[in-house]
């Protein structure tokens, strides 16, 4: 059985709040502290925040200066839905 990756449309990162904001397929808008999912992406420089790469079809995003990756229904689950 295959399990389906909830998948994002678009991706914001604030460098100066270190919030990411993501919009997902049915046009749900979920923004998440990155200290909330992550120690690491708390402690790096913001320049390197700003250095992000989609994982696979937009289920995620990595950080290879930081080798970190975060899940969108990670974000999503720990996000505050901002619409809808």
């Amino acid at each position: 059985m295959n399990k389906a990756f909830l998948c994002a449309t678009a991706a914001r990162i604030d460098t100066v709040s270190r919030e990411i904001e993501i919009e997902l397929e049915d046009g749900g808008v979920y923004r998440c502290s990155l200290s909330t999912l992550s120690e690491r992406l708390q402690l790096v420089h913001p320049s390197l925040l700003a250095e992000w790469e989609w994982i696979g079809p937009q289920a995620g995003i990595h950080w290879p200066a930081v080798d970190e990756d975060v899940s969108v229904e990670s974000i999503a689950a720990n996000g505050v839905l901002r619409n809808q």
